[in-house]
């Protein structure tokens, strides 16, 4: 097909295509190694379940850890390990009381926020990371690590895939024509695949294509999620406001995440109007940013107006003097949960799995 009929996109992807070869094969040797133990694999007695994917982001891994975590807390003392990115520090770090973004990073504080009952860390090395919670006084009885699914140094004892509904892996490229860190044979590392953001939980039909696309090996479940929104919560004082109560509103969304579209759908179907101002992933908010955003709201008919952020937005805002720009508008951060399909069949597998493991240390 010649050049000049292609689109925008295509025509991008063509011409990144070499880099992408060039990007895949030293993706493809780095894993060949790993693979045939040329390269220390180190892994651990005790539980690790990663929680990962192929793709650069924005596959919904927050809110699986927290699903997790819930399911786990109850019966076994729970760890998360990170790299912790956007930090402003190095090496191992436990999350304690009074951390911030710049100690640990928005996603490990959110964790650290919601469930003070857990032990937070982050670290750049995970096999380190790793051995230091172990070697705790109080140990933890499984570690989930965010992230990670290339880290291949550290052998986890359960992997979990999550690929976007709406940008499945196997639809993908390898970076820098597309959005994968390597190769899309590289989920049959996987014990578990999730296929995230489904806007509803999908039919019998819908799932057997999925099935079919994705090709699950011999004994890989396949598990569908999609995200379930609460009321939100002020971010300046304890205020609540329910999302019935938003079909009167118009929203000033303003987002610091790799994929925000789920949330600006869910959004704009509850509202009368949503307008948004995107950011960077793991976005530093500045006092310019604060006034942007507060400009842009006194464009809007204050009386009707709300403005939104997500809460991994809100981790790099709480505790800053930025907030006190915006304090005296309706802002909030609305918090968000998965739901999975089969739910009694992946929490049987996830219990099945630390309880057995546990129990050899």
């Amino acid at each position: 097909m010649p050049l000049l009929c292609l689109n925008t996109t295509m025509k991008i992807r063509l011409l990144l295509w070499p880099f992408s070869v060039i990007y895949a094969t030293i993706a493809a040797v780095r894993n060949f190694l790993f693979d045939k133990n040329i390269f220390k694999k180190t892994g651990f007695e005790k539980p690790v379940i990663l929680v990962g994917n192929l793709s650069v982001g924005g596959t919904g891994k927050t809110p699986h850890v927290e699903y997790l975590i819930r399911l786990l807390k109850k019966d076994f003392k729970i760890a998360t390990l990170s790299r912790g990115f956007g930090r402003k520090t190095k090496g191992f770090v436990l999350g304690g009381k009074g951390a911030g973004v710049n100690e640990i990073g928005d996603e490990p504080l959110q964790y650290l926020s919601k469930f003070e009952d857990i032990t937070v860390a982050v670290c750049e090395e995970r096999v380190a990371g790793a051995n230091k919670l172990f070697a705790l006084p109080s140990a933890p009885d499984v570690i989930i690590m965010d992230d990670g699914f290339q880290h291949r140094q550290i052998k986890p004892g359960f992997s979990i895939l999550l690929t976007s509904y709406d940008h499945l892996f196997t639809k993908d490229y390898v970076l820098p024509a597309g959005d994968l860190r390597e190769k899309r044979s590289g989920y049959k590392r996987a014990d578990c695949i999730i296929v995230t953001k489904c806007p509803h939980l999908p039919g019998e039909e819908e799932k057997l294509k999925i099935c079919n696309e994705i090709n699950p090996l011999e004994g890989q479940s396949l598990f569908f999620s999609g995200f379930k929104y609460t009321a939100l919560n002020s971010v300046s004082s304890y205020d609540i406001f329910p999302l019935e109560n938003l079909v009167n509103r118009h929203v000033l969304l303003f987002t610091g995440i790799a994929n925000s579209e789920p949330l600006f759908l869910f959004l704009k179907s509850k509202c009368m109007s949503v307008n948004e101002v995107k950011f960077p992933d793991h976005h530093s908010f500045s006092v310019n940013d604060m006034l942007q955003l507060k400009g842009k709201f006194d464009m809007f008919a204050r009386d009707s107006t709300i403005m939104v952020t997500t809460e991994k937005d809100y981790q790099r805002l709480k505790g800053t003097p930025l907030l006190k720009i915006i304090a005296h508008l309706p802002c909030y951060f609305i918090p968000v949960e998965i739901e999975i399909d089969n739910h009694q069949k992946f929490n049987s597998i996830i219990i099945n799995y630390v309880t057995k493991n546990k129990g050899n240390s």
